[in-house]
């Protein structure tokens, strides 16, 4: 299950990032958000279990992994 929750942040991290933030923006939100994105992606992990929820699951992974990071860089750029 760990190694499920670790490849769900690591896959769709980037992806939810890709064409808004640049490279610094999303090392440092990476790195100061790291282990939420874990729990993030362990937490949708268990959710793929669900026999109803399976068939939709990668469409409600992709997007919480945006909603949550696009609010954390919107939260960096306004500390900036």
């Amino acid at each position: 299950m760990a190694i499920l929750g670790w490849g769900n942040q690591r896959l769709l991290r980037y992806d939810a990032l890709a064409e808004h933030a640049d490279r610094a923006e999303m090392a440092r939100i990476f790195r100061e958000r790291r282990a939420g994105l874990y729990l993030l992606g362990l937490q949708l992990a268990l959710l793929a279990y669900v026999p109803v929820l399976g068939f939709i699951a990668p469409v409600v992974f992709a997007l919480a992994f945006i909603h949550y990071l696009l609010g954390a860089l919107q939260a960096a750029r306004r500390q900036d």
